[in-house]
């Protein structure tokens, strides 16, 4: 166990992977929208790393897969790594008749933090398929979503 935790500590030191990487916690946190995608379709939500909880009462039970899965995330993909979970369940109806992935069902969500325009948000990403997604844009992906973060933690 102490090899892992060692191990980890110096893998986050060397490919510069900030604790903020992984905004995610055991304990659930509120979000409230920022994308024009989460205000349409998610609305508020309470994320932790066992479930995603939308504001109809809906959520996804989610399995974590890799803490800091390196990959392109972000807008622009230059956020090194995000939290990638397996996700349980379908959430079905959400804001106005709106589903979290269009007609696909959601087999994975990728969780990051991101620095737009000078303030940080969380951004979500959604996946359908079986191949456990490395970056926010590519093949699987079907939506993509934005929350404001509180900084102080």
């Amino acid at each position: 166990m102490y090899r892992l935790v060692l191990m980890s500590s110096i893998l986050i030191g060397i490919l510069g992977i900030s604790a903020n990487s992984q905004p995610l916690e055991e304990d659930g946190k509120a979000f409230n929208p920022y994308s024009e995608t989460a205000l349409a379709i998610t609305g508020p939500v309470i994320l932790s790393t066992k479930r995603m909880v939308f504001e109809t009462g809906a959520f996804l039970e989610l399995n974590l897969v890799e803490q800091a899965a390196s990959g392109s995330w972000g807008v622009s993909g230059d956020v090194p790594a995000a939290q990638v979970f397996r996700v349980k369940g379908d959430a079905g109806s959400l804001r106005r008749g709106n589903t979290a992935c269009g007609a696909g069902t959601v087999t994975y969500i990728a969780a990051w933090e991101e620095e737009l325009s000078g303030s940080n948000y969380l951004g979500i990403a959604m996946f359908t398929g079986t191949e456990i997604p490395t970056g926010a844009i590519e093949e699987g992906t079907c939506a993509t979503f934005y929350y404001s973060i509180d900084l102080a933690r």
